[in-house]
């Protein structure tokens, strides 16, 4: 299993049965549309999906909020065009998404489609779209930061100069980098 040996450091320990779960799912059932992607690849959603777990533990989200974010990162960049920009691929892999919850008799979560569907446009516009849908907002946006967070983290794939720390927006991410770094080394 991809990862494997990143499972027994001790930040992972936690989130091992989550990862394996939602990794499990990502391989068996998730198509993504860019198969000659080298930047977009469910390596990159597995990295995401970790660090978006490693930091939604210790911020101490529940359990039913750790799976909406591993739904999120493994369905995130599955509906991509290309390597760069793509703005739009969000709300594709969204619709996705929730074309397959009905197709298979899975589960649609409300807040997996919106974290997913405006991960890739500006903040304020996820935080008025989420803040509009729904009326207890607060969670949901603090999920929309996590993820946003796990995603900018594994910027570091592109380049060393391609992560802004100043640009996360979680102090639990912030003190992630080096994690981050660690999750990359140990999966090339």
């Amino acid at each position: 299993m991809f990862l494997e040996q990143v499972m027994d450091n001790h930040i992972c320990r936690p989130i091992e049965k989550k990862y394996n779960k939602w990794y499990k799912f990502m391989q068996e059932n998730i198509n993504f549309s860019l198969k000659d992607s080298l930047k977009h690849t469910k390596d990159h959603c597995t990295r995401v999906l970790v660090l978006a777990l490693v930091i939604a533990y210790q911020i101490r989200l529940s359990d039913e909020e750790l799976d909406i974010l591993s739904l999120v990162a493994i369905f995130h960049d599955s509906r991509r065009f290309d390597d760069w920009i793509d703005k739009g691929h969000g709300k594709r892999a969204a619709k996705y998404y929730k074309n397959y919850c009905f197709e298979n008799n899975f589960n649609f979560n409300k807040q997996v489609y919106y974290i997913m569907y405006y991960h890739d446009q500006e903040d304020e516009l996820g935080f008025t779209e989420i803040k509009k849908e729904f009326i207890d907002n607060e969670k949901c946006i603090l999920m929309y930061k996590i993820f946003k967070d796990a995603d900018g983290l594994d910027r570091l794939r592109l380049s060393k100069d391609a992560l802004d720390i100043n640009m996360l927006r979680t102090e639990e991410a912030r003190k992630a980098v080096d994690f981050a770094k660690y999750l990359l080394e140990k999966s090339m």
